[in-house]
C-alpha cells in the first residue's frame, strides 16, 4: 500500500524599526552550534545548486522536521539524520528541538509564530510513539483525505497562509501530493520585528552595486550611521556587522566578503566552520559604522531531494521508516522549500515553505571617525534569535 509523508515548512519574517539600543548579551547553546553547522552546510548546497545566486532558505524548519521524522525512523535513516544534525544522542536532540518549539511557541504572536502541524491520511493512524514525539513538538494533529489532492493542497495552503499572515499562500500544488500520502508534517515560522535603529528613507540613493569586478548595476542603497557590533575574520576573508531588532535577542548579520568576487569562497568556508564563532566574536566597533546597504528582495525554490543527499541525508528517500504510521512504513518521495526575503528601510520580510514527501516503503573624548561599511558587492546574511539561525541566504545582484 502506497503512502506519502509531506514535510512542509513555511517561514516568514517581517521587520520594521525602532530607536533605542543598548548592546545585548546573547546566549550560546550546544543546540545553537549544531543548528549553525547544519544551516551553513545547507546554505552552501542551496547556493551552489542555484542558477540565480540570490538565494534564501530557512534551515531551522528543515532541521526541526528531520528531527521529528527521526523519531519514527531507525537504522541508516536515523543515523544519517543524526549525523547531519550533529548529535549521537537522539533523546537529547529531540528534547532540545521540542524545547525550542515550546520556547518559540511562548513568544508574542504579534512578532513570532512557530507552529507544527501533522495531517494524517484517513487511511492511516499514527504510531503511538511517533504521536508522543509529535506532542512534545507541540504539533497539532488532524485527519485529511490525501486521495483528493485538490482538497488536500487547499487545506495545506490555507494552513500555511493563515500562519504567515497571508504571505505564503500556495506553497503546494495538487501535483506535488501523492494520493497515497500517509502523513504531512508541517512547520511554520513567522517573524515580524522592528529594527532598533531606522534607516532614513530620504537618505536612500541609487549607487553602484558590483555584481562582478568588471560589472555594476544601480541599486537603491540605504544609509545609516550607528554604533553596531562589528567583526573581521581574515580566515574566511570577510567582515560583518549586526543589525539588531527591537524585539529582544533577534538580529540580522551581514557578512561582506573582502573581495568583490569573494562570496563563493566565503560560503564554502562558513560551511566548514559555521557562522556562530564569528557572530559571538563580534564587538562594539569603537566608532560608529557608516553603513550603506541595498534594499533587496529574493525569492527561492529549492528541491531538497537534490540538496539533502549532498549533506549526507539520502537513505530517507530510499529506505522505509517503520515507526511513523501503524501497520505500514514510509519513505521520503520528495522534499522542497520555497522562501523569500525583502529588506528595505522599514525592515525585512522573510518566508519559506518546505515540503518533504515520503512514500511507503563609548568614552568622553572626541569620538573617532565612523568606520565605512559599504555593502556594494555580493554578500551573505542570516537572521538569528540568540544563537539559533532562523533564515540565511546570499544576495549577488
Amino acid at each position: 500500500m502506497g503512502a506519502t509523508v509531506i514535510f512542509l515548512i513555511a517561514t516568514m519574517a517581517s521587520l520594521a524599526m525602532g530607536w533605542d539600543y543598548t548592546f545585548p548579551n546573547y546566549k550560546r547553546t550546544p543546540l545553537g552550534d549544531t543548528v549553525d553547522i547544519a544551516s551553513m552546510k545547507l546554505l552552501k548546497e542551496v547556493y551552489e545548486s542555484a542558477d540565480d545566486k540570490n538565494v534564501v532558505a530557512s534551515p531551522l524548519g528543515v532541521l526541526t522536521l528531520l528531527s521529528l521524522y527521526a523519531s519514527g525512523a531507525e537504522g541508516e535513516n536515523r543515523d544519517e539524520i543524526m549525523k547531519f544534525l550533529g548529535s549521537s544522542d537522539y533523546e537529547q536532540l529531540s528534547a532540545s528541538y521540542s524545547q525550542l518549539s515550546e520556547r518559540f511557541g511562548r513568544m508574542d504572536p504579534s512578532y513570532l509564530t512557530l507552529a507544527n502541524k501533522i495531517f494524517v491520511s484517513n487511511q492511516y493512524t499514527l504510531n503511538e510513539k511517533f504521536s508522543e514525539s509529535a506532542r512534545s513538538y507541540k504539533s497539532e494533529v488532524d485527519s485529511i483525505n490525501f486521495a483528493d489532492t485538490n482538497s488536500a493542497a487547499n487545506i495545506i495552503n490555507e494552513w500555511a497562509s493563515r500562519n504567515t499572515k497571508g504571505k505564503i499562500n500556495s506553497p503546494m500544488s495538487p501535483s506535488q501530493i501523492d494520493p497515497a500520502t500517509a502523513v504531512a508534517l508541517l512547520n511554520v515560522i513567522f517573524f515580524q520585528g522592528h529594527w532598533h535603529v531606522p534607516f532614513n528613507a530620504s537618505e536612500t540613493k541609487e549607487q553602484d552595486f558590483f555584481t562582478t569586478v568588471a560589472k555594476s548595476v544601480k541599486k537603491p542603497m540605504m544609509h545609516l550611521v550607528q554604533s553596531l557590533y562589528y567583526h573581521e575574520d581574515k580566515d574566511i576573508g570577510a567582515k560583518m556587522i549586526e543589525l539588531p531588532y527591537k524585539e529582544s535577542q533577534f538580529r540580522m548579520i551581514i557578512v561582506l566578503p573582502n573581495e568583490v568576487d569573494g562570496l563563493p569562497e566565503v560560503v564554502k568556508k562558513v560551511a566548514e566552520k559555521g557562522l556562530l564563532e564569528d557572530v559571538f566574536g563580534m564587538y562594539p566597533a569603537g566608532a560608529d559604522i557608516d553603513l550603506d546597504m541595498p534594499k533587496f528582495e529574493i525569492k527561492s525554490k529549492h528541491n531538497l531531494n537534490d540538496i539533502l543527499p549532498k549533506v549526507g541525508v539520502s537513505s530517507i528517500f530510499q529506505k522505509a521508516a517503520n515507526g511513523i504510521v501503524k501497520g505500514g512504513s514510509v519513505k521520503v518521495g520528495s522534499a522542497l522549500q520555497e522562501a523569500f526575503v525583502t529588506v528595505d528601510e522599514e525592515g525585512a520580510t522573510a518566508g519559506a515553505f518546505t515540503g518533504l514527501v515520503a512514500v511507503p516503503m563609548s568614552s568622553w573624548s572626541k569620538p573617532p571617525p565612523p568606520i565605512p561599511f559599504k555593502v556594494d558587492h555580493p554578500f551573505l546574511f542570516a537572521i538569528l534569535h540568540d544563537d539559533i539561525i532562523l533564515f540565511t541566504g546570499t544576495y549577488s545582484h
